[in-house]
């Protein structure tokens, strides 16, 4: 318990040489490792004990009724720790790709001879050892003599070599290797199931940076079988990398993907506050300090197999410290009160825009003209969420088959041209019994299906704005005006909670303007104003946004302010004031179980009285809403107590 070990007591990549003296103290990390501070403290396998201990204990003190779970992380790459096993002993497994001059392990390769001591080989490694048998080995034996509770592997291991990347073993970036693809698929099951016989610990994932199909079109990763192999895994949660890169769309995309069938009941959310080795504390220098990356990917939901939302159960924080080892109270306190205004407006129903994923077909397909599809088809989506396609919910295309149109009644389903005929049929049904459909693929997937009524084609080899302008053949609009070419337009997402619209959007340039029209009006979004235009709402958002909508306006042109307003009404706990109205259609949700109303009084001191222009419609779609025409001014909704639902 004496011996020392090496541990992440760096900035910068920590397999790099030291920051020499001489050398400047500005020199890029990715050239020079530092310590985090001077004379930073030795690590021995008891202090290492002894912490994990005292986490589980004062945890327990904390919290009482919680299970405090320790875990221990295997790295891919060079970041981290100083690595003499994957740098210097065995650099065969490292043959993925390169950080820093460094590769990544490939949990597919096997080990050479090492007559090295280990816990597990005390005589040695032998020769041909799969890598999977011997990590699974050490791990079960470290993690129980340590008192740890779980395994991380950390950025894509035991998926791809190459998990930052869109090419590897099957897809070169120009070309597919249909011919590498079953015994590449095999030999990334085989690494978790010689892991699994030898390690008894329950594992937990990052994955990788990508989608399900582009993982499987070019590393062959079947990630449906890992997932129904009762492995003891958790899904990978969503990717940090892309969102600290600015590429929302990947994330969400990506996140989508793995999330739509689970191997295990937890939904997992990431979130990066600080990131410690590269001196970065993304809730300020990648954020602003605007809760963007907390609000999107919490607005992704799951449809699972008895057609009832899923949202995120599981929340992970990296990391507490910065990179000094400090733990400013500012990086809590900002961005908790979003998480948990997040979690509260989670989606409890199917959302406007619902994707219908083959994650089975995908992953278990043996077709070579697939690969180029699921490829293009994923980079399609991300990029058409890039675009302003306010996607957020998804479906696995096995669990939309067990569902009646019910479920989607409110909502437009978007899926690539299916390869089971089943899936296709249930599509075109629900189409002719009025839910909106669009399906994208390649011009020859889309000529082999034909048309069907009410079903919209899209082509994966055209722009990708093209689906968010689709969205125009079921009512709606969402466009921008932006002030300069190349601007990125805004990412959202669009869920329901509580029978109303929850818009997360992010603004990469808060010189856009965002222009909307949906099927019963323009949204009025809460705690806003917005300009009508030609009968369109229209706002100019800021950096992120999470905002509540239950207005919608039929208006040519004006300003609509939508705020909220003391109640001051025994009856009734909540209103809602809106004004700017000019000869107005007017659609109010208004929560569910609860009373509904719509005032004349313009004043809280007067006692609230029933407009009789509004009337309750009951929509086979959209549900029930108060409707009033030829409406002029100023109106209070109010909101009862909820009853029963």
């Amino acid at each position: 318990m004496e011996d020392i070990f090496e541990w992440a007591r760096f900035v910068g990549t920590a397999n790099l040489p030291y920051l020499e003296d001489g050398e400047p103290l500005e020199t890029s990390l990715h050239k020079r490792k530092q310590d985090y501070i001077k004379n930073a403290p030795v690590m021995t396998y008891g202090i290492l004990k002894t912490i994990i201990s005292t986490l589980k204990e004062e945890g327990k003190k904390a919290f009482s009724e919680a299970v405090i779970r320790v875990g221990e992380t295997f790295d891919i790459g060079p970041e981290f720790a100083i690595s003499d096993f994957k740098y210097n002993r065995h650099t065969e497994i490292c043959s993925g790709s390169r950080l820093d001059k460094h590769g990544f392990v490939d949990a597919t390769a096997t080990l050479h001879a090492d007559d090295r001591y280990y816990v597990a080989y005390p005589d040695g490694i032998p020769e041909g050892t799969p890598f999977g048998t011997f990590l699974g080995k050490q791990s079960e034996i470290f993690l129980r003599d340590m008192g740890f509770d779980y395994l991380w592997l950390s950025n894509g291991l035991g998926f791809s070599a190459n998990p930052w990347d869109k090419t590897g073993k099957i897809f070169d970036g120009e070309k597919y290797y249909p011919e590498k693809l079953g015994t590449t698929k095999e030999s990334v099951f085989a690494f978790w199931k010689l892991f699994r016989k030898e390690c008894s610990f329950p594992l937990e994932t990052r994955g990788t940076n990508n989608s399900v199909g582009i993982d499987y079109a070019s590393d062959g990763v079947p990630l449906y079988d890992i997932y129904n192999a009762e492995l003891d895994i958790t899904a990978p949660p969503n990717s940090p990398w892309a969102a600290l890169n600015d590429n929302y769309g990947l994330e969400i995309m990506g996140h989508m993907t793995r999330i739509c069938e689970l191997p295990s009941e937890r939904f997992p959310f990431r979130y990066y506050i600080h990131d410690p080795w590269w001196i970065n504390s993304p809730w300020y220098d990648r954020y602003d300090g605007s809760p963007c990356d907390i609000y999107l990917p919490m607005a992704i939901s799951r449809i699972n197999a008895k057609g009832e939302v899923e949202t995120a159960n599981s929340f992970n924080i990296l990391s507490i410290d910065n990179s000094y080892g400090e733990m400013p109270d500012a990086c809590v306190n900002e961005p908790l009160p979003h998480i948990l205004k997040a979690e509260k407006d989670a989606a409890d129903e199917p959302a406007p825009l619902v994707w219908v994923y083959p994650m089975r077909e995908y992953t278990t397909s043996k077709d070579a003209e697939l690969l180029r599809e699921m490829n293009l088809g994923d980079n399609y989506i991300c990029n058409a969420i890039n675009d302003g396609l306010p996607l957020c919910c998804v479906v696995s295309a096995d669990n939309f088959l067990k569902h009646g149109a019910d479920v989607y009644k409110k909502s437009i389903l978007i899926s690539p041209v299916p390869e089971n005929p089943a899936i296709l049929d249930q599509l075109a049904s629900f189409a002719k019994q009025g839910v909106g459909v669009l399906v994208y693929g390649t011009k020859e997937k889309l000529q082999a299906i034909g048309d069907y009524a009410g079903l919209v084609k899209l082509d994966v080899e055209k722009n990708a704005n093209d689906m968010r302008k689709a969205l125009s053949a079921f009512g709606y609009e969402i466009a921008f005006t932006k002030k300069e070419e190349g601007i990125k337009p805004p990412t959202m997402g669009i869920a329901r909670h509580d029978n109303a619209l929850f818009f997360s959007v992010y603004n990469a340039n808060t010189t856009t303007d965002t222009h909307l029209t949906f099927p019963l009006g323009a949204p009025i979004l809460c705690g806003t104003e917005a300009e009508m235009i030609d009968g369109r709402s229209s706002y100019r958002f800021s950096r992120g946004e999470h905002r509540e909508c239950r207005i919608f306006v039929n208006q040519d042109s004006g300003v609509i302010s939508c705020r909220e307003a003391p109640p001051v009404n025994a009856r009734y706990r909540r209103a809602i004031k809106i004004t700017g109205l000019k000869d107005a259609t007017v659609c109010l949700f208004s929560e569910k179980g609860c009373e509904s109303a719509v005032s004349i009084a313009k004043s809280t001191d007067r006692t609230p009285e029933f407009d009789p222009r509004f009337t309750t419609v009951y929509d086979e779609k959209y549900g029930a809403y108060l409707k009033g025409e030829h409406i002029d001014g100023t109106v209070r909704f109010l909101i009862g107590h909820q009853t029963s639902v």
